[in-house]
């Protein structure tokens, strides 16, 4: 908290009174002391008193008689009270007695890392001084919108120095670690053109955008070693197979990907990189790799044939690897991230691809950072100390927390990471819009019993593996019992007669879901598109391609899981979400099949949640990994400020408009929206969708 002029004033005058009334009992105390002293004290009395006192009738006692008082003989705790209260007086006023400058107030400052090679500066209480001594810094910056004075980290030694010798203040300093400050400061970037037309086709660079350029020279910069973590939609592919090609001296290059985007990978190459002819995609373990190496041939794979032929890459060592979707290695114990880790030590140059790095935990960012530099974090336990709030717990290390997350943040960016939002870099590039809305109806009511049910059975649970698989439960039952209310929303609300033409994607998890959007969808003779698990991943291209062109296809039945990364659906407009996921990152990622590079229009996201269900505990967990993430910069995602409304759908007993506007608010005991706040009051509308009209 920062204090005011008028605050600060106000404490010094309270100070000054309370030196002078301690200045004034001391002496006070001295005077007393030393006129009891200067009387004569009584007379003394024998060894052995008399044996029956004579008492003295001569003149009458007074009622009240006047005498001087004695000091009161102080017990040992008293008297060390007052022994210290002098001594501290005495020293205040040893120099000069009416004046309290010699007294340094205590100012705690912290040194803290920021990005762009920036050093935060925070300090409590405030002090004037602290602010004058940082003036002295050339470097320095004052931030007034978050009221945060910030210097070079070059000048990190300069200011630990001034404030150590602060005259004013005593400074309580709390450094940058100097294991910190090495792996910044030795870091030297190589050096690379500006103008990537010198070394590059030039054909080619004019095709980027201006920040792709920009995600180019910083690989370059780092010679091809690095986390390319833009956002979604941003062209990360494009960008990663520029800088793959700058080094097609150390070809042949191997794409490791998710199996379902292979033929976008190869649907790439054919149109930004045609000279490239030689392509070899691995569908089997029979499937052969390059037989020789060339600046023009390509290897694509998915995760699970890399781990298959492990051996046989590990002997041909690829010097260039993009690995797509990286977070997919998050798990240390995971074969795919062990053979993926041999294969990175081989290489040259390694290329990571993702929008969400850290889909849950910033610890899962430890094996992305070692794959491209293991020199940097050499053992997790520090890492996970430092950086997760890492502690021991009962089986073991925790680390599923976020803690000095601006520093990790700054070197990532430093070193290794790269990473730009939608809002900062594209402008033409339309806002996405979501909306929570809240489904009802009479099949989710004649299955209230059995969601209550399966809520209590997943509440009592305390082994946390027969709790996720109570979850699963609950999730099975919350997706069937919905299906029908999610059906009528999407064909009332965007395929009604008479409504203008657009393109949807439906999104959901359950098979017997995506079954049932499919029946209603094809009720209405609506031309669709489906991609989920059983979708060969040879179709998936086509069926893409199918949805962008051809008019008629107005909806994508799609699974999140299996068709919610590396696929391109521009031409749709609306995304709907049927059901959620545990994971926000494959939500974010399914959004962005249709709000990315080539989007023409606003994209419109609605998510469908049913309350009372599994979906109430769902959102609160998507919702708490989001800000997890966004503490380390690696999510921009919230969903708290998704509008928000009501729809129930064929319930005959709906309330009248007046009878709903007279209806008293909710009782007490009911669950709680796992989305609002008193900052976003929410807007409620249990009558039906209106009915549309001919334009």
């Amino acid at each position: 908290m920062v204090l005011t002029e008028e605050q600060r004033q106000a404490i010094a005058k309270k100070r000054e009174e309370a030196l002078r009334r301690a200045a004034a009992y001391q002496k006070q105390n001295a005077t007393s002391s030393s006129s009891s002293s200067s009387k004569p004290g009584p007379p003394p009395t024998s060894a052995h008193p008399p044996s029956a006192p004579t008492p003295s009738f001569s003149a009458p006692k007074p009622v009240f008689p006047t005498f001087n008082r004695q000091p009161m003989k102080p017990t040992v705790n008293n008297s060390i009270k007052q022994t210290t209260i002098n001594n501290y007086i005495g020293q205040i006023q040893k120099s000069d007695p009416s004046s309290s400058s010699n007294i340094k107030p205590t100012i705690s400052v912290k040194l803290k890392l920021d990005v762009g090679d920036r050093i935060k500066i925070e300090f409590y209480p405030f002090h004037s001084s602290i602010v004058e001594l940082i003036k002295q810094v050339s470097s320095k910056s004052y931030d007034p919108s978050k009221r945060i004075w910030t210097i070079s980290i070059s000048d990190h030694s300069t200011i630990s120095t001034i404030l150590k010798n602060a005259q004013s203040v005593k400074v309580e300093l709390d450094p940058l670690p100097q294991n910190i400050l090495a792996m910044l400061n030795s870091f030297k970037p190589k050096a690379t053109p500006s103008d990537l037309t010198k070394v590059m086709d030039p054909e080619l660079i004019q095709k980027l955008f201006p920040y792709q350029k920009e995600g180019v020279i910083f690989a370059l910069e780092r010679n091809g070693r690095i986390l390319l973590a833009d956002e979604m939609g941003l062209g990360k592919s494009v960008q990663a197979l520029t800088i793959a090609r700058y080094y097609k001296a150390d070809w042949p290059l191997l794409i490791v990907c998710p199996a379902s985007v292979k033929g976008a990978w190869k649907k790439q190459i054919n149109t930004f990189f045609p000279i490239i002819h030689r392509i070899f995609i691995v569908d089997k373990s029979s499937d052969p790799l390059p037989d020789v190496r060339t600046s023009n041939t390509v290897a694509i794979m998915s995760y699970e044939q890399m781990v298959l032929k492990a051996d046989l890459l590990k002997k041909e060592k690829y010097a260039t690897i993009i690995f797509d979707e990286s977070h997919m290695l998050k798990d240390q114990k995971a074969r795919r991230t062990k053979v993926a880790t041999d294969l990175s030590k081989h290489a040259i140059h390694v290329i990571l691809l993702s929008g969400t790095p850290a889909l849950s935990r910033p610890s899962e960012l430890f094996t992305q950072i070692r794959l491209i530099d293991h020199r940097l974090f050499t053992n997790f336990v520090e890492f996970a100390m430092r950086y997760c709030d890492g502690k021991q717990g009962r089986w073991g290390l925790e680390s599923k927390g976020c803690t000095n997350s601006e520093e990790l943040a700054a070197i990532m960016s430093k070193r290794l990471m790269i990473r730009r939002l939608k809002a900062d870099v594209l402008k033409d590039l339309p806002e996405k819009r979501r909306e929570v809305v809240y489904v009802s109806g009479p099949t989710i009511d004649a299955r209230m019993d059995d969601l209550q049910k399966a809520r209590a059975d997943y509440e009592k649970i305390n082994s946390m593996e027969r709790k996720h698989e109570s979850l699963l439960e609950f999730y099975s039952l919350t997706g069937i019992v919905k299906a029908a209310a999610v059906c009528e929303h999407i064909l009332e609300n965007y395929f009604y007669p008479d409504a203008p033409p657009r393109k949807v994607l439906i999104f959901a998890h359950h098979q017997i879901v995506l079954d049932t959007i499919q029946v209603e969808v094809n009720k209405r003779k609506l031309k669709s598109i489906r991609i989920d698990g059983k979708t060969p991943s040879h179709q998936r291209t086509a069926l893409c391609d199918s949805f962008q062109t051809d008019d008629d296809v107005r909806v994508a039945v799609l699974s999140i899981t299996a068709a919610g990364v590396g696929i391109t659906l521009t031409a749709a407009s609306v995304v709907v979400f049927a059901e959620i996921h545990f994971n926000p990152g494959y939500l974010v990622q399914a959004e962005d099949r249709a709000h990315r590079v080539g989007q023409k229009d606003s994209v419109f996201v609605q998510y469908l949640i049913a309350k009372k269900t599994a979906d109430d505990v769902m959102w609160n967990m998507v919702q708490q990994k989001l800000d997890v993430l966004g503490q380390v910069n690696l999510s921009s995602d919230t969903f708290r400020t998704a509008d928000k409304m009501h729809l129930r759908f064929n319930d005959p007993t709906q309330p009248t408009m007046s009878e709903y506007l007279q209806k008293t608010p909710e009782k007490e005991g009911e669950w709680d929206d796992p989305v609002e706040s008193e900052e976003d009051p929410e807007v409620i509308c249990d009558s039906p969708a209106p009915k549309r009209t001919k334009n």
